[in-house]
């Protein structure tokens, strides 16, 4: 793993770099207030066989945060991730994304999809925040400043434990990653995404759903999603099911048993299997063309 800072747009985009050169391009793209070591344990299983950029997306991890709201728009933020791309490869490449970062994905192939060879999104893009009709975006926003200022620990043990309750599984690696999330205040941490950068991606999120799109991706595209908890289960399959039929392009759809939004940390093992075979999968295809 090496450390690495481009300068985009006159401003550093920072993350880490896996692999060699040699081997097909794969950019992997995080969740909201996660960094780029949310991806540490998969760029470490796969760097074998492939080149991994995982990048600290604007406000996150030690990429700074843009200026204005309207630069966490969709419309802006995929012309921003070209020019991430463009720096970092010169043919087109793999997107894996979780959460936010598999909307990002999405959107960005939409606008450039001859610069994707196929999209990873791991329980992300295909759940939207305006189908829940008992919240406004009032609300919404209000619930997600409030995550982020009550998002303080005495220590950084203090956080551990929890991430380790939520996860149900601990490693060094996720221990790196859970430490970069967060900064030092005074008498604690904090969340390093500020709670502007939150809410600013959340109304983009919510203004600019997937499924406005899904009929414009013509990439091949690979579903992993979560199974808990049970009482959403049903909605769950059903927006996948509603996702598979109206992309423009090939669609496969895993669910990973007992897991929940976080299931590449859950179980890694078994979520990076699919990723790998799916991957291989596509390039066998693309070499056979």
């Amino acid at each position: 793993m090496k450390k690495m800072k481009v300068e985009v747009g006159g401003r550093n985009v920072c993350g880490f770099e896996w692999g060699s050169p040699s081997n097909p391009t794969v950019i992997l793209l995080h969740g909201l207030t996660n960094n780029a070591l949310g991806f540490i344990e998969m760029a470490e299983e796969l760097q074998n066989q492939f080149h991994l950029y995982s990048i600290d997306l604007p406000g996150h991890g030690e990429t700074p945060a843009f200026n204005e709201e309207k630069s966490y728009s969709f419309h802006y933020l995929t012309k921003w991730l070209e020019m991430v791309c463009l720096t970092l490869s010169e043919q087109p490449v793999f997107l894996i994304g979780h959460s936010w970062g598999a909307a990002l994905a999405l959107h960005f192939s939409k606008e450039f999809s001859g610069r994707v060879k196929g999209v990873v999104m791991i329980d992300g893009g295909y759940l939207h925040f305006d189908e829940d009709p008992s919240e406004t975006l009032e609300q919404l926003l209000e619930h997600m400043s409030q995550w982020v200022t009550e998002s303080y620990y005495p220590s950084i043990e203090d956080y551990e434990e929890k991430k380790k309750e939520e996860i149900g599984r601990w490693s060094n690696e996720l221990k790196q990653m859970v430490h970069r999330d967060m900064k030092e205040v005074a008498d604690g941490v904090a969340m390093r995404a500020s709670e502007n950068t939150v809410r600013a991606i959340v109304k983009s999120l919510y203004h600019e759903p997937c499924r406005d799109i899904f009929s414009h991706i013509n990439v091949p595209t690979f579903l992993l999603r979560a199974t808990l908890p049970k009482e959403g289960e049903e909605m769950r399959n059903q927006e996948a099911v509603k996702m598979q039929r109206k992309l423009g392009g090939e669609c496969k759809i895993s669910a990973i048993k007992q897991t929940g939004h976080v299931l590449h940390w859950q179980k890694p093992e078994e979520t990076f299997r699919m990723i790998e075979h799916w991957l291989h999968e596509k390039m066998a295809v693309k070499n056979e063309q």
